[in-house]
């Protein structure tokens, strides 16, 4: 009798592994570094430094809110009430100061209020297995809504110019804007928190199979507690950024406001997979400098706001697909249930 032997075929590499195995934090600044050529060959004005300070100082908001975004998606979340809360809790914040309150009082109280609902948040799905999605989405729209109620009494409250507030958008360090320093260090303090902390390292191990993490011992639901509590702290710092940069805010602000859709296009494009686990904090770093390159070629080729919001709903479809497309649902995904 013979015996045929059969060689076994080397396994071949597809283009999604290829590319899953890649940090799409260097792509997506490789296609950044290509749109800003572009963009100054095209673009009166584009590449001036007056103009790349803009971009930079606009980012920082959108920037901050993101990387909250990121870390909890990384533990398998999502967080749909920070828009509500950064911005409810600057509105709150100079209606309170207009009232007479001290600005540090004020900026406190409404800081400890975010913690706050973030707790709630994870304390809701952590322990009450509710869906992520419908907790805060609820939370949003109730801080929002009850800080517009009890608190609120005008249309549009300015900032005071001899605030702290007005300071942050005012000065700068060695030339650098402090929003930008502001938003610096909180992308290196959550790439150190991620990178280097044991809490950090479980967050994303929880993120990429909750039942392994459970089973060998971590404590996921405190951690699930815990990336809610960050996410809602850092909307709260980018929520004082932005009325800062912008000078006012107005009362008519919702918890679905553009820049919760901008920070989850940066989180998305810079390949923190909605999947949970993967991902890092320089891919989000390059989704903020991207998205705000693309917003400010948008405004100075003065497009329609129908048009932008195209071209951003456009490229937000195109990251998730592609999202979708390089992590596809296994049966380790179908397990962990929905967000």
């Amino acid at each position: 009798m013979t015996t045929a032997t059969v060689a076994a075929e080397p396994s071949r590499v597809t283009l999604r592994g290829r590319l899953g195995g890649f940090d799409q934090a260097y792509l997506v600044l490789g296609i950044t570094v290509l749109m800003a050529l572009v963009g100054g060959a095209t673009t009166t004005n584009f590449l001036t430094t007056g103009n790349l300070t803009s971009i930079l100082s606009l980012s920082a908001a959108f920037g901050i809110l993101a990387v909250g975004e990121a870390i909890v998606i990384l533990g398998k979340g999502l967080d749909l009430s920070v828009a509500g809360i950064g911005l409810g809790c600057a509105q709150a914040t100079l209606a309170l100061m207009s009232t007479g309150m001290p600005e540090w009082q004020a900026i406190g109280l409404m800081v400890a209020l975010a913690v706050v609902v973030g707790l709630a948040n994870g304390v809701i799905i952590a322990f009450l297995n509710v869906p992520a999605l419908f907790v805060t989405l609820a939370t949003g729209m109730l801080v929002i809504g009850g800080i517009d109620i009890l608190v609120l009494t005008q249309n549009v409250y300015s900032v005071p110019g001899s605030s702290l507030l007005a300071a942050i958008a005012n000065g700068s360090v060695l030339g650098v804007p402090r929003p930008v320093i502001i938003a610096g260090s909180v992308f290196l303090i959550a790439w150190l928190f991620i990178s280097y902390t044991s809490p950090g390292r479980l967050i994303r191990a929880m993120g990429d199979n909750f039942d392994t993490a459970r089973a060998s011992g971590a404590p996921v639901r405190p951690l699930q507690i815990l990336t809610y509590a960050i996410s809602a702290l850092l909307a709260a710092v980018a929520g004082y950024v932005a009325v800062s940069i912008q000078g006012s805010v107005q009362t008519t602000i919702t918890s679905f406001d553009p820049i919760l859709f901008t920070a989850l296009t940066v989180v998305v494009i810079g390949g923190v997979s909605l999947s949970g686990g993967r991902g890092t904090i320089l891919g989000v770093l390059a989704g903020a400098i991207f998205v705000g390159i693309l917003n400010n070629l948008l405004i100075l080729h003065g497009l329609s706001t129908a048009v932008q919001d195209l071209i951003r709903g456009a490229v937000l479809i195109s990251a998730i697909a592609f999202d979708a497309w390089l992590h596809p649902r296994n049966e380790e995904t179908e397990k962990s249930g929905e967000l």
